[in-house]
């Protein structure tokens, strides 16, 4: 196998309040008004901003620590999808997922403490005497290690033990706070050091994959075939191109890649006819080096603008033109947290882009959990009780929606917009939770009665045929924990799984793509003098505060619900939230055509300027549209 550099473990001598009290004061915080606030997924601003925030939250990740008496957490040091010039830290609770609210709260509280006296007097004399162990990572800017060793010395002065992974995932880094503490995954049966994280992670979901892909049911005539002949029947290419947005992530890839050629050259795929295709080969584009972060590239750029992406990876762009300009082809972002698929459609004279996002991931995922459910609820009955569901939020286009509750026939929960948000409404309401936002952004949580399931499954079906579908099912659905990373969502893991569902059900992208036809939406933000005027029900689809102006929101809607010819038309929708870091009115509008949706929209605007006190001009309708 590939061999991959071992982890750097930092193990402190003793605890340095002296050192903390130098570092703290080398850094100081920006004086006021300014004030640094945690937002859906920590802190992120210009790298400039950052130094104080990285040594006070090196501080509160060990006093985290201290307070789960020593259970593993997180940093992750990247600003995602945002330019090259900003950075961020991103905290990983013991499970691998975000922090909790109260938590957040404290640590915004210790980011803001006004003097180095502050900070010392919040450092309980209890938590100070408990382990403490955290895990630093960080993406590939230029200021990302830097600002890492800031949070790294902090840590050892708390007298810490320090996990340093240089270039990792934020999913990557996620994992390993989940894997290190392995009473949070049950179920998932891992056997690997603290120096092996990475090998294990990466040939973890490469392994689970392959493991998906070979319950692929053979033709008739290919299993009678004796072995001598099977290794001789020739096999596709299946090439994936990956615009890692020169991010972390184009790291990564190959390493990836490499490994399933090895798992291939080791003979561990199996052999198939002419007409199928094999383990996908991952030609990764857009790798740190060959362009801007993020730039005109990427998750975010493709699924903001619906265009294709710039490739910067000038040798890879020469050598498979071809394959660039009409494959299957996905995009990560910066921290490869994040992923969407995309082709170009050559049917029309101009060719465009054919964007599969986190909607339509979602669907995919829902069908094929779906599907194998019900298939091994014909051997074991018990399969009918696994609650299984999509969580979306009020931005999912309302064609996903309404093709999950009518033709997939699965359970859907709208909630706030925010993937902590997302990530806890899976957990507590299925047994299988998939969420994706529509950026590309999700995973799919298994709960103890999945597992139970998967127990209870393997003593029914232990002596059945492997051809018994019901069997090939329990197999599918077993393997999905390995490759699936519970704790975020995982881009990395995400391709993997996606590549898998495609290759089993024999679909191409098109096929996916025309499940069906995303409605077309616009969004607008309104500036307004304050921004707390309006107040949003829970999943922010309905407006509780004025009532007068969700009231004229619902005529507008009826006025185009009444045009609708059949009861399977999708019917419009519209909402109105505050943001939660400008002060204006978020507008977004869904209709069954461009004319309906653009109606729908100036009337939701005049309406937001009229009721919420509108400032400035009313913007213009023309200058923005998702198609």
């Amino acid at each position: 196998m590939t061999k991959l550099s071992p982890l750097q473990v930092h193990k402190s001598t003793k605890r340095s309040l002296p050192e903390l009290e130098r570092l703290l004061n080398h850094y100081p915080i920006p004086a006021s008004p300014f004030s640094y606030d945690y937002g859906t997924a920590g802190f992120r601003y210009d790298h400039k901003l950052l130094p104080p925030v990285l040594v006070r939250m090196g501080i509160f990740a060990s006093l985290r620590s201290a307070s789960l008496n020593g259970e593993h957490v997180g940093i992750m040091v990247t600003a995602s999808h945002n330019p090259e010039s900003d950075n961020g830290i991103k905290l990983s609770d013991s499970n691998g997922g975000m922090m909790s609210a109260m938590w957040e709260v404290k640590a915004t509280s210790l980011a803001n403490a006004p003097s180095v006296k502050d900070v010392l007097s919040s450092l309980s004399t209890e938590l100070m005497q408990k382990p403490m162990v955290v895990h630093i990572g960080n993406d590939t800017r230029i200021h990302s290690r830097p600002l890492a060793q800031l949070a790294i010395r902090a840590c050892l002065a708390m007298g810490a033990t320090v996990i340093y992974h240089g270039y990792v995932t934020t999913p990557q880094l996620h994992w390993s706070v989940l894997r290190s503490n392995p009473q949070n995954m049950p179920g998932v049966v891992m056997s690997c050091g603290v120096g092996g994280l990475e090998r294990e992670y990466l040939e973890g979901i490469a392994g689970a994959y392959i493991s998906l892909i070979h319950t692929k049911q053979y033709d008739d005539s290919l299993l009678e075939l004796p072995t001598s002949k099977k290794r001789l029947i020739p096999r596709k290419n299946r090439n994936i191109i990956v615009d890692c947005a020169c991010g972390v992530g184009g790291l990564k890839v190959p390493i990836l890649n490499s490994i399933l050629r090895q798992c291939e050259e080791e003979g561990r795929t199996w052999w198939m006819d002419e007409n199928k295709e094999g383990v996908a080969h991952l030609v990764s584009v857009n790798v740190p080096g060959d362009g801007p972060l993020n730039e005109n590239c990427g998750a975010e750029f493709v699924q903001k603008n619906q265009q294709v992406p710039k490739i910067f990876t000038e040798q890879k762009k020469q050598n498979n033109e071809g394959v660039l300009n009409g494959e299957y082809s996905a995009s990560l972002d910066g921290d490869a947290d994040r992923i969407v698929f995309h082709y170009e459609d050559k049917n029309n004279d101009t060719p465009s882009l054919r964007l599969l996002d986190g909607d339509k991931i979602a669907v995919l995922i829902a069908i094929f959990l779906q599907e194998e459910l019900t298939f091994l609820e014909k051997a074991v009955p018990e399969a009918s009780t696994i609650r299984c569901g999509v969580v979306q939020t009020a931005y999912a286009n309302g064609s996903s929606t309404f093709f999950l509750k009518n033709t997939v026939k699965t359970k859907v929960v709208i909630t706030k917009t925010g993937v902590k948000y997302v990530h806890a409404a899976a957990h507590s309401h299925f047994d299988v939770g998939i969420y994706f936002e529509a950026n590309g952004h999700g995973t799919i949580l298994f709960g103890p009665n999945f597992y139970q399931l998967l127990a209870l499954s393997e003593q029914h079906l232990v002596c059945t045929s492997k051809d018994d579908r019901s069997t090939i099912a329990w197999q599918r659905l077993r393997v999905l924990p390995r490759l699936v990373n519970q704790a975020v969502g995982d881009a990395l893991s995400d391709l993997l799984l996606v590549d898998a569902i495609l290759f089993l059900k024999g679909w191409t992208p098109q096929i996916w793509n025309s499940l069906y036809v995303d409605m077309p939406s616009r969004q607008y933000k309104v500036r307004v003098r304050d921004k707390s005027v309006i107040v949003t029900n829970e999943n922010e689809t309905k407006v509780r505060s004025p009532t007068s102006l969700q009231t004229a929101l619902d005529a507008a809607l009826r006025s185009l619900s009444s045009s609708l010819l059949t009861s399977n038309d999708v019917p419009p929708r519209a909402f109105v939230r505050p943001s939660g870091t400008e002060n204006v009115v978020r507008i977004y509008a869904e209709a069954r055509n461009q004319n309906d949706v653009a109606i729908l929209a100036s009337e939701l605007v005049a309406l937001v300027y009229k009721f919420c006190d509108g400032v400035g001009e009313i913007p213009d309708l023309e200058v923005k549209s998702n198609l």
